[in-house]
């Protein structure tokens, strides 16, 4: 079915799938927005469960970079499944995240951030936006037992030092765990 055969409705359940799907990246691949509007079809290993993208870091001084480069994480199998479920219920190509279905600019941050909005509303939840979900997986992965390089690496970081200060922060409910195991006293 082409383009032009398509119905409104169609295109709002386009929508409705496209937006689904990007907030599971954004969640999976703990990717910045800005990385993940630039994600593509021919990048995606399903036999690998990865995905390969290009990371737009700030500018290094100290490593003489443009502040580009590509970047292979795993993904967890769900994620994968519903990528390819995605793109072969809506015949994508190229982009994962276009801003039409027949078009091939990519959706942008602005857009992004508004739906995020609109849908936590929806659900209830308030001041949602799109680096929440990179701070949220990392602190997940941390909770799983994940090493921080590992972790560094999923988030595209250079070393360490940016994941464990910024992303990977300990929750109360991590802190009672370890606290109760060891079966602390404070008095």
């Amino acid at each position: 079915m082409n383009f032009k055969t398509r119905s409104k409705t169609d295109n709002y359940e386009w929508i409705r799938d496209r937006d689904k799907l990007l907030i599971a990246v954004l969640w999976a691949s703990g990717s910045r927005i800005s990385d993940a509007l630039g994600m593509t079809k021919d990048k995606i290993s399903y036999v690998d469960h990865s995905i390969t993208f290009l990371v737009h870091k700030r500018k290094s001084k100290k490593k003489n970079t443009d502040g580009k480069f590509w970047h292979t994480i795993t993904i967890d199998n769900f994620t994968i499944s519903e990528i390819a479920d995605y793109t072969n219920k809506w015949d994508m190509k190229g982009l994962l995240f276009p801003a039409s279905l027949k078009g091939s600019k990519p959706l942008t941050r602005q857009a992004v951030a508004l739906k995020l909005i609109k849908y936590g509303n929806l659900a209830g939840l308030r001041h949602i936006h799109c680096h929440m979900m990179r701070h949220g997986i990392a602190m997940h992965l941390q909770g799983q037992g994940v090493p921080a390089e590992a972790i560094a690496h999923h988030l595209a970081h250079s070393s360490t030092t940016v994941t464990i200060s910024t992303y990977a922060r300990m929750s109360a409910s991590q802190e009672k765990a370890i606290l109760e195991n060891i079966n602390v006293k404070f008095r």
